[in-house]
């Protein structure tokens, strides 16, 4: 994947690129979407990401070489209700679940993409649209629940 591709999976999601740095294990994307064009309503909803992609990513799957998107114009409070850290990284999925479903790049920005759209559902109309899960083990095992109602053989750990 280059460049390119990588600026159009944002793009593909309404995310406009602000720069990008490469790093010395790492590309540092940063990024802006305005999500309150969507809920037609007058508040701040313009957020900024830093996105750190590693370069091993490019060559293998796995929870060490997933992107962070970090929230940085800290308009998401920073709790786990909100789905993100106390750094501002966000949680966007069970471990293992990218591997699982062979996740590409532009699933991760859609994956966060969906996350923020929740939180402002949540917040300003006050109902989001996610199946949520929680955090943690009991989180492992609402994934590998879901996973056993599609009759998929998985266990999550």
């Amino acid at each position: 994947m280059n460049n390119k591709n990588i600026i159009s999976s944002f793009n593909i999601k309404g995310f406009d690129v602000i720069n990008y740095i490469y790093a010395k294990d790492c590309i540092i994307y940063y990024v802006s979407k305005n999500y309150a064009k969507k809920f037609n309503i007058d508040f701040d909803g313009n957020i900024i990401l830093e996105v750190k992609i590693k370069f091993e990513f490019f060559k293998y799957l796995s929870p060490s070489s997933y992107p962070t998107f970090k929230e940085i114009s800290n308009i998401i409070p920073k709790n786990i209700d909100n789905h993100i850290y106390p750094n501002g990284n966000i949680c966007y999925a069970p471990p293992y679940r990218p591997i699982y479903e062979k996740w590409k790049f532009v699933d991760f920005v859609n994956a966060v993409d969906s996350m923020i759209n929740n939180y402002f559902s949540k917040e300003y109309i006050g109902i989001g649209f996610l199946t949520e899960l929680e955090h943690g083990q009991k989180g492992l095992k609402q994934y590998n629940n879901l996973i056993a109602k599609n009759n998929k053989k998985i266990c999550i750990k």
